[in-house]
This record gives structure tokens, C-alpha cells and sequence, in this order.
């Protein structure tokens, strides 16, 4: 029992250890320990056109080895009709049709089923410092009309994506790049002819975690304070409106093809190796998003439930 024990702590002083490469707002090359369950609790928040509009995931991890976990998540929000509006397209005075952005709705409902997957295949370890590359990939179901050229995965699209992450540790500095991309699956109004036809999607991020509390590591009990500086991009084409196969006019920004890139900075907490609290926000640095608004304010809680050591009467020799 006690060496089942000592196995425990151990994995929970690591996690402990490489905390600051827990991006808030990223993933990094690590992943979740063998047998290890993690559930994460993510939340935005914004104000549009003085309406509250929040999003709102649970995602489920596991270690299946010590290069491979799983993950899957749900999510919903206030951010989508379950179908277009009536009076989403209209004539003009020429007969031809345009689409009109509908106004913002209100009411929650279930967006998506998100199922993925990362894979350590690099690790090169050395005392305070390590280097990792993993590759990931997830696919989407989501089946609401999302009116925005710029697709996601978190909840707004159907689709497959995936990509490539790569970290390094610098005793209390943790950088870590990741490039990905979205393939995203057409939406169509089951009730009539129009369809959304999105196009592709390539993200990236640059992240930077510090260690700023404790200034010496002693045991998994200690609570670990990490500042973050995170530069999330993405570059997107434009989305195609089609009503029985004829292409309909969409002139607003949000219809055209684009590329951002934001500023998030984060505070994180971590507690007992296991429970995990991050919040942070988010600010326009080149060009913006038209699928939300600024400032976008973000809060994570995470838990880690580690393989509890089972009960027994017999003596260990030590």
C-alpha cells in the first residue's frame, strides 16, 4: 500500500512541477497521467449590444498511458438559434437575394459533443527542463446554424481538426506553439434549401507560463500561483450562403474571410496538485473576432482525481 502510495504522490509532485505549462487558454505537449481522470469546467463571458452572452464547456480527460489521453466535452451557450430565422433572406429591390444578420438571441441551448485525442510522441527530459512535441486531433457534432465565416470547434461547428503542439520547461519558464487547423462540415436548415458553407480555418498560439509562487518547490501540498501571457491566432475564408444551390449575397465583415490575432493574460492557481483555477481575459491585438466581443473574460476549474491506493492488512517490508 505504501508503494502504491509513494506512486501517487509522486505523480502529483510532477504535476506540480511543470504547472506553468497548464495553459489557460491552450494545451500543452504534456498530457494527462496514466489512469488519471481530469474534469475541467470552462466559461466565457461578454456583454454584446448590452445583452449577457456566456458559453459554458465540461470537458472529461484520461491517461491512457503515459504518451496517450482522451478527451471529451460538451458545451452550450446563448450564442445560437436551433434554426435560421424566417426573414433571414430577403430581395432587394432587384430581386436578388441577401442575407441579413439575425438579432442576437437569449436563450441556452445545447451546442455540441466533442470527442479528441493527444499523443506525447517526443520527450526529452532533464532536471528543471524538458522539451515535448504531441500531435492532436478532435471531431465536432453540433448541429445549430452558426452565421459567421470564422468556424470553431468549442462549440460553433461541425467539423475535424487537429495539429501539432510543442513545449519547453526552463526551470520556472514554460513556452509552448501550437499550429492546428479546421475542417469545417457544411450546416443545413432541414425546414428549406439554405445551406452555410463555411470554409477552412488554421489557428495558433504562442504561450508563455511563469512560476511565481513558491519560490521553492517542497512538497504537493504547496498551492502554485503561475502568471500567463498567451497570443492566440486564427485565419479563416469566407463563408458561402446558398438557398437551392444559388449563391446569395453576403456582404458584412463577419461574412468575410479574416484573420485576428488576441491577447490573453491569465492568473492561475493550483492546489494540492489536483484542483486547478484559472481566469483570464481576452483583448484584440491585430484585427478581431466578430464571434464574440471585447473584453471576453474566462474562468477554468479543474480537477484531477488520482487512483486512490486500495485498503489492505498486510505488513510491507520496506
Amino acid at each position: 500500500m505504501k508503494r502504491i502510495t509513494i506512486t501517487t504522490l509522486a505523480v502529483a509532485i510532477t504535476a506540480g512541477a511543470i504547472a506553468q505549462e497548464l495553459y489557460p487558454n491552450s494545451e500543452p505537449a504534456s498530457i494527462t497521467p496514466k489512469h488519471v481522470l481530469g474534469i475541467r469546467s470552462m466559461n466565457e463571458v461578454y456583454s454584446s449590444d448590452g445583452n449577457f452572452k456566456s458559453w459554458h464547456g465540461a470537458m472529461f480527460m484520461y491517461g491512457v498511458s503515459s504518451k496517450l489521453m482522451l478527451n471529451a466535452m460538451i458545451t452550450t451557450s446563448n450564442h445560437h438559434y436551433k434554426t435560421l430565422p424566417a426573414n433571414y433572406i430577403q430581395k432587394d429591390a432587384n430581386q436578388k437575394e441577401y442575407v441579413v444578420q439575425p438579432s442576437s438571441p437569449n436563450k441556452y441551448l445545447f451546442e455540441s459533443i466533442n470527442l479528441g485525442f493527444r499523443y506525447r510522441f517526443m520527450n526529452f527530459d532533464q532536471d528543471h527542463r524538458h522539451f515535448r512535441m504531441a500531435l492532436y486531433g478532435n471531431g465536432v457534432y453540433a448541429q445549430q446554424p452558426h452565421d459567421e465565416a470564422e468556424v470553431s470547434l468549442m462549440g460553433d461547428n461541425k467539423g475535424v481538426g487537429g495539429g501539432l503542439i510543442s513545449t519547453v520547461l526552463l526551470n520556472k519558464l514554460a513556452v509552448s506553439l501550437t499550429t492546428g487547423f479546421v475542417k469545417p462540415f457544411s450546416y443545413k436548415e432541414n425546414s428549406s434549401a439554405i445551406a452555410l458553407n463555411y470554409g477552412n480555418a488554421y489557428n495558433y498560439s504562442l504561450s508563455f507560463g511563469y512560476l511565481i509562487y513558491p519560490r521553492k518547490y517542497k512538497n504537493y501540498n504547496q498551492t502554485n500561483i503561475n502568471l500567463y501571457a498567451e497570443f492566440l491566432g486564427k485565419a479563416y475564408d469566407a463563408l458561402t450562403v446558398t438557398n437551392n444551390s444559388y449563391t446569395v449575397i453576403a456582404t458584412d465583415e463577419p461574412y468575410q474571410k479574416g484573420n485576428y490575432i488576441e491577447f490573453r493574460p491569465a492568473i492561475q492557481f493550483i492546489v494540492k496538485s489536483n484542483l486547478r483555477i484559472d481566469a483570464s481575459t481576452a483583448f484584440p491585438l491585430v484585427n478581431k473576432s466578430y464571434i464574440r466581443k471585447y473584453p471576453l473574460y474566462l474562468l477554468n476549474v479543474q480537477y484531477y482525481f488520482f487512483r486512490r491506493p486500495k485498503k489492505s492488512n498486510k505488513n510491507v517490508v520496506q
